[in-house]
């Protein structure tokens, strides 16, 4: 029998349990079932799967705020989430009071996170799950945090002196950022910090700087998880694909039917969840990757995902989080001064960067207070800095594309 049969063999009592949990405890995924004339009994193999609609991240957002917080998802009552996050949509995860509720100690560990690791987090810790997640699986771990957040580097430059901090856990760009920001102060990282081992995640890790980190001597190994999920996938030693955890139930489908695609073809991740309190089944997280068919030489028993190959949507990851279509909609249907705008993604020194380019109604006094207001409210509505370049209707002709994506990862 392959790996991800018996993977998916083994886990599945699980997801039949939390089937039946979730039809009579939660009133939105009891729905979901009844729109697709099922019932539990209806869903008893891993076969069966298939026969219940994939849960997009638009389905859920909508069925949130048609009945808000959670749309009918939650298996348990309010009392029994340590903490609630909103990641940009706004879309809210719960999260349950359990130890490493989001599943990232195994991954950890096979990155070679040992406990008395001191450890830097540079997520954040504001509204979104990225910096409180992986603290609580340092406290299985042993590890203490240090929760940096994004930005105030040279304070973090102190701290990973002061502490002899040897673990880094956030984006792999900003830790190149931060170690090449150590140089230009003139330290040597090798010598004169303490930090061996990095977890990234969020966005991509291109061999070049994974190349340019190990130079540092780190060694560096990536993950993949979402703000509604968690631990999704972790590389061992071998740095051969991602491993799928032993608590979640991945298929890989085609992302118009929802069927699970041949072994080893390219399909859109879907994931069911035990979750003690939150109805998270056939959730399509919009990524895409394959089956790796042969199994690893480290001996664990749960297969690969062979990375991530793209979006099945429109949404394209920039500095770790989504950028959507419909999010810049909502940001420029605020200015009438904009005739017309594009996104522009593009990276340079393993840094990603978004400019706008917009096309400015003719006859503006202010151009400058202009751009400095687009600037603002894309800030605080997209959480992204970007610079805004004003350019001429020849520049963006009608039927250019919102969102024009540059990056080579290399």
């Amino acid at each position: 029998m392959d790996l991800v049969r018996a993977y998916q063999e083994r886990l599945f009592p699980k997801v039949y349990r939390a089937i039946r949990r979730a039809y009579r405890s939660a009133p939105g995924f009891r729905a979901r079932m009844e729109a697709a004339d099922l019932r539990p009994r209806a869903l008893q193999t891993p076969g069966d799967l298939s026969r219940l609609p994939v849960l997009r991240k638009d389905d859920l957002l909508q069925r949130q705020q048609a009945d808000p917080p959670f749309g009918g998802m939650l298996t348990g009552p309010m009392e029994r989430l340590r903490r609630i996050f909103q990641s940009p949509g706004p879309l809210y995860e719960p999260e349950p009071a359990v130890p490493d509720p989001w599943r990232w100690a195994p991954a950890l560990r096979a990155a070679g996170f040992e406990r008395g690791d001191r450890v830097l987090i540079a997520f954040s810790y504001h509204l979104t799950p990225a910096g409180a997640m992986f603290e609580e699986a340092l406290k299985v771990l042993g590890c203490p945090a240090v929760p940096g957040g994004i930005g105030q580097q040279d304070l973090q430059l102190q701290a990973l002196r002061a502490l002899r901090i040897t673990a880094y856990i956030g984006l792999p760009s900003y830790l190149y950022n931060l170690l090449e920001r150590a140089q230009g102060a003139g330290w040597d990282p090798q010598r004169d910090l303490a930090l061996r081992k990095a977890f990234v995640t969020a966005e991509p890790l291109p061999p070049s700087l994974r190349q340019d980190l190990q130079r540092f001597g780190l060694v560096v190994r990536q993950g993949y998880g979402t703000a509604e999920c968690g631990c999704l996938g972790y590389e061992c030693e071998h740095e051969a694909g991602l491993h799928v955890p032993e608590d979640a139930y991945i298929e890989i489908c085609d992302p118009q039917t929802g069927e699970p695609v041949p072994l080893g073809e390219v399909g859109e991740v879907v994931v069911t969840l035990s979750h003690p309190v939150y109805a998270l089944i056939r959730f399509g997280t919009g990524d895409l990757s394959r089956w790796l068919e042969e199994p690893c030489p480290c001996g664990r028993p749960t297969p690969r995902l062979a990375g991530i190959l793209g979006r099945a949507g429109e949404a394209v990851k920039v500095r770790g989080m989504f950028l959507h279509p419909r999010q810049m909609e909502a940001i420029f249907a605020r200015f009438p001064e904009v005739v017309a705008y594009q996104a522009l993604i593009d990276r340079q020194a393993h840094v990603d960067t978004l400019t706008f380019r917009v096309v400015l109604r003719e006859g503006l006094a202010d151009v400058e207070t202009i751009r400095h207001r687009l600037r603002e409210a894309i800030r605080e509505g997209l959480r992204f800095q970007a610079e805004v370049i004003p350019v001429s209707p020849e520049d963006l002709p009608p039927g250019s594309p919102r969102l024009l994506d540059l990056r080579r990862w290399e």
